[in-house]
């Protein structure tokens, strides 16, 4: 059987896009019946609506409500995550900062030590946060990243393979070029290109969140096109 997410494409008669292949087997005997029933075994959520968004564009359109619902369950869970620790760390530094000299009390090394760990992990929660502004920018986000996973074919220096030769022939290691994907990676600067970011602005504050709902897209679509591949290995 060819690859499930072409078989798709095809027996639905939406336009094949370049993506990163998911195995198969099993005979090709098929019908546009066998296909859509396969489909259904696929459980709701992320996975399968990208899986449509990607390779059934007129279903996915029709889907686009709930495409967007499943996108947002990924994204705000970990964005308010984000934002409590931020809360946190910023009420423990405060409330160190204000135990110095309390009452007119001595500073004690142990009030300065309290003090410098709050102020360091509140430089570290800031550093580590999403910009303020994800959510409102969610849209633009989420249409660079599927562009992306719709557009990008195998990494041209593994050959979707993932790994590469290591030096002096000592095995082999992670891809470098495509860091271990398998895929082509966009750059930085085709991508805040995307979400209308310049390269530095892309780099500085929107990289991170880009990357993490990259990977986390395309893991949840790999993983529905393989319960669909297994569908269809029953169904054939």
């Amino acid at each position: 059987m060819k690859d499930a997410r072409e078989l798709l494409s095809s027996r639905t008669g939406a336009k094949t896009v370049n993506f990163e292949s998911s195995g198969g087997g099993g005979k090709p005997a098929l019908t546009s019946q066998d296909v859509a029933a396969a489909l259904a075994y696929v459980p709701a959520g992320l996975g399968r609506e990208l899986l449509e968004a990607l390779w059934w564009p007129e279903s996915g359109a029709r889907r686009r409500d709930a495409l967007r619902q499943a996108v947002i369950g990924l994204v705000a869970p970990e964005f308010t995550r984000q934002m409590h620790h931020l809360a946190t760390v910023r009420t423990e530094f405060g409330i160190a900062k204000a135990c110095m000299g309390w009452g007119g009390n001595q500073v004690t090394d142990t009030q300065r030590r309290e003090l410098l760990r709050t102020e360091q992990a509140l430089d570290e929660a800031r550093a580590a946060a999403w910009p303020n502004n994800t959510m409102e920018q969610l849209g633009v986000l989420a249409g660079a990243v599927i562009a992306e996973m719709t557009s990008c074919g195998c990494c041209k220096t593994c050959q979707g393979t993932r790994v590469q030769a290591a030096p002096a022939g000592s095995g082999v290691v992670e891809c470098e070029a495509c860091g271990g994907m398998g895929l082509e990676q966009l750059s930085g600067r085709k991508r805040g290109a995307a979400i209308g970011a310049d390269d530095a602005a892309y780099r500085r504050f929107w990289r991170p969140v880009y990357e993490w709902m990259l990977q986390r897209m395309r893991s949840a679509e790999h993983v529905a096109a393989e319960q669909f591949s297994r569908a269809l290995n029953r169904a054939a």
